[in-house]
């Protein structure tokens, strides 16, 4: 193997070299060929030492393919030295991966304007809303009392649920009731195979966030961004979670209000750490709909649309019971569509009809399992 690794140890210094010198073609070839000595030891490897080495091979195969069309200029001189390895890396005239280039100081997150979900457009999550209003609202409507109990806005939540049921609109909802910039990153977004990049994207994200006096930081997939570290743990898991602590611990004496959302619906893949004080000290279950918030949604969905008589909101409020939010939407949207087609068809008014809901129900069922139901109220039992 230490002769693979050294043929893979040059292949990548020559595509560095090559790149510096805007030589593309041949620093394309240096990259398929540090691809396959990655393979190569890949395949003599196991566990995580294996599928590391896989992922570095992509990383180099996709660096060879946006070599085959980019234009390199010429930075430095053919055996100009390189500092650090790649594509762990973003070399200095490589193609830019995403987050890169422009907008890579973390405004590229941000949403344009100020959502217009409010939380009158949410039907239920009366304890979650009510966690909000604590932790941001009234402290900003009553400053005086806050400081007085050495209180200050902002703070971390963690929504956590079964998913389609609205933590992504809570979260805008949020922006919309304190007027406040909101950004917004998937765990997706923010990681990239090259070496550093994921740890400086989620740090230009915080600190873009942290820098206005108020905003909202949602941070969608949290699991994938922030996993629970584990002896099979890849470096870049680890770094991701280590830079997130402490940049997250340094914005505690800021005077600006941020309040960062981790939403998820897997709590129990996230890292411990990420639990403990001064980080997410909120924890909001974001569970099916009760009755409530299931007739609000089901009212809402059909808002201005023409239904017949033996439409019953209520009873079909009671009947979906174990159905998510998005479910709950999805049906509704079904059944205006059964009753478009069929004015189509007919060349009458449109109307939704109760045989064009029953007709709905029977293609889309709960996408909410019991089995999924009872491993959420088992890591509340055993973690909260």
């Amino acid at each position: 193997m230490g002769f693979l690794a050294d043929r893979k140890a040059g292949h990548e210094k020559a595509c560095e070299d090559a790149i510096r010198a805007g030589d593309a073609p041949r620093a394309r070839m240096h990259a398929a060929k540090a691809a396959e000595f990655c393979f190569a030891l890949a395949a003599q490897s196991q566990g995580a030492v294996a599928a590391s080495y896989a992922a570095t091979a992509e990383g180099w195969l996709e660096i060879a393919e946006k070599l085959a069309s980019a234009k390199l200029p010429k930075t430095a001189g053919a055996g100009a030295p390189a500092s650090t390895p790649a594509p762990e890396r973003k070399a200095a005239a490589a193609p830019q991966p995403d987050g890169g280039g422009e907008g890579g100081d973390g405004s590229q997150f941000e949403v344009a304007t100020v959502p217009d979900v409010s939380f009158d457009d949410i039907a239920g999550m009366d304890d979650a809303k009510a966690a909000i209003m604590e932790m941001v609202v009234y402290p900003m409507r009553e400053p005086d009392k806050a400081r007085a109990m050495k209180l200050k806005p902002g703070g971390g939540v963690i929504l956590y649920g079964p998913p389609g049921n609205g933590k992504t609109m809570f979260g805008k909802a949020i922006a919309h009731e304190i007027e406040a910039p909101f950004f917004y990153a998937s765990g997706a977004q923010l990681r990239s195979k090259w070496h550093g990049e994921s740890e400086q994207n989620l740090s230009r994200l915080l600190k873009a966030a942290s820098s206005r006096p108020v905003a909202v930081l949602f941070l969608d997939e949290i699991d994938g961004l922030l996993p629970r570290r584990t002896a099979g743990s890849s470096v870049v898991d680890n770094r991701i979670v280590t830079q997130f602590l402490a940049d997250v611990g340094g914005f505690r004496e800021s005077e600006n209000a941020l309040l960062i959302l981790g939403a998820t619906n897997k709590p129990w893949a996230i890292d411990e750490a990420v639990f403990r004080t001064g980080r997410f000290d909120e924890k909001i279950y974001i569970g099916l709909p009760d009755r409530a918030a299931r007739l609000g949604i089901v009212e809402r969905a059909f808002s201005g649309v023409a239904c017949e008589g033996a439409v019953d909101f209520a009873a079909w409020a009671e009947r979906l019971d174990g159905y998510s939010g998005s479910d709950i939407a999805g049906l509704a949207k079904k059944a205006r569509q059964i009753a478009f087609r069929r004015s189509i068809e007919t060349g009458e008014e449109p109307e939704v009809l109760a045989k064009d809901l029953e007709d709905a129900a029977r293609t889309i069922p709960s996408s909410v399992t019991p089995q999924m139901v009872r491993q959420y109220e088992e890591f509340n039992r055993q973690r909260f």
